[in-house]
């Protein structure tokens, strides 16, 4: 779960917790001098401060370590490597301008790809933040999410970004989870989508 009331150490406004969009900075990631600090940020807010390159490569040699099975590649200019974890059944997306992001095996069935991210529980300060924003605290109400970013004031960091923000009751009895809920797209190459089918169906 993405804790909302985080804030971004360079622009000091929220991060949402979108994969490919947002990021946590470790000490390790960030050059000293880059004037990045370590925390929460938002992927725009690196670029901008034109260290998204030098950060993603800071990260690579973690995804390479960490996930040994992947196919690469080159989509406008943007090198990428799709790893994959067996195990876990997900797919681990590096790449070089720094829009990093995890997403499970079974989003690739069928169309676009969508990931649904857990942005905060119910009852939570920042949950409450964000029901504000959407204009409305009524479960199962689907709002679009440019319409939560515009309120939030957070355009030009999520821009053109579609998908939609919902509160949800999910499970039943003493495990059931009241939370707010983005769906929003992950945009991939189809060499990426390539590249993922042949890592779902090769023996290696």
């Amino acid at each position: 779960m993405h804790d909302t009331t985080s804030r971004c150490t360079l622009c000091d406004r929220l991060v949402l917790g979108l994969a490919g969009h947002d990021w946590s900075v470790l000490p390790w990631m960030v050059a000293p001098g880059s004037g990045v600090l370590p925390g929460p940020c938002h992927v725009r807010c690196l670029a901008d401060r034109e260290c998204a390159g030098a950060w993603a490569e800071s990260v690579e040699a973690y995804h390479c370590k960490r996930w040994p099975l992947w196919l690469a590649g080159v989509d406008a200019g943007v090198h990428w490597r799709l790893h994959s974890s067996r195990s876990a059944r997900q797919f681990h997306l590096w790449r070089s301008d720094g829009r990093l992001s995890s997403f499970p095996y079974e989003v690739l069935n069928g169309g676009p790809v969508r990931l649904t991210t857990d942005l905060a529980e119910i009852g939570t300060a920042h949950a409450a933040t964000l029901l504000a924003a959407m204009g409305t605290d009524a479960e199962g109400v689907s709002v679009p999410l440019a319409y939560v970013i515009t309120a939030l004031d957070l355009n030009d960091r999520y821009p053109r970004l579609s998908g939609t923000v919902t509160r949800e009751l999910r499970g039943e009895g003493p495990d059931a989870a009241d939370v707010v809920t983005a769906r929003h797209p992950l945009p991939l190459p189809p060499s990426c989508r390539r590249a993922a089918d042949n890592l779902m169906r090769t023996p290696w």
